[in-house]
């Protein structure tokens, strides 16, 4: 496995593990939201963001190349996740400003990862298009001798 394959595993492992932080201290009493979240609600948010991220993580160590694009679709869902426990905390919480500023940095930094995550996942995308282009060049020098 590439060293840029590893990296894009790596921060999609990040993204998961800070968008499970997040959404696990929204079920935190002191969050004061409009609406609480249940612990069954989290358990049930956390199996599911659990599978998506592990079985894409599974296809690109199987080395499927479509797995780095269901990965992205993957990562995206969540980036909008953290914009929603972002906009949640400002327009549902009556939780004190050093609370919300918390949470607006942890879901910041989220999102943050996420991009980074984006931005790794368009290099390696670089990498295989060169890689495909080459092989497709030696096979084509093959042909010709």
């Amino acid at each position: 496995m590439k060293n840029e394959e590893k990296k894009v595993i790596y921060w999609a492992v990040i993204s998961l593990v800070f968008f499970l932080l997040v959404n696990w201290l929204m079920t935190l009493d002191f969050m004061r939201l409009d609406r609480r979240v249940l612990l069954s609600e989290a358990v049930r948010v956390t199996i599911i963001a659990g599978v998506f991220y592990l079985a894409t993580i599974l296809l690109a160590y199987l080395k499927m190349k479509i797995s780095y694009y269901l990965m992205a679709v993957v990562v995206a869902i969540y980036t909008v996740g953290f914009v929603g426990m972002l906009a949640t905390m400002f327009t549902g919480s009556s939780a004190n400003i050093i609370v919300k500023l918390v949470m607006a940095a942890l879901s910041a930094f989220g999102i943050i990862v996420n991009f980074y995550w984006f931005i790794l996942a368009f290099k390696l995308r670089a990498i295989f298009q060169r890689e495909s282009l080459e092989k497709r060049l030696n096979k084509n020098k093959q042909l010709k001798k």
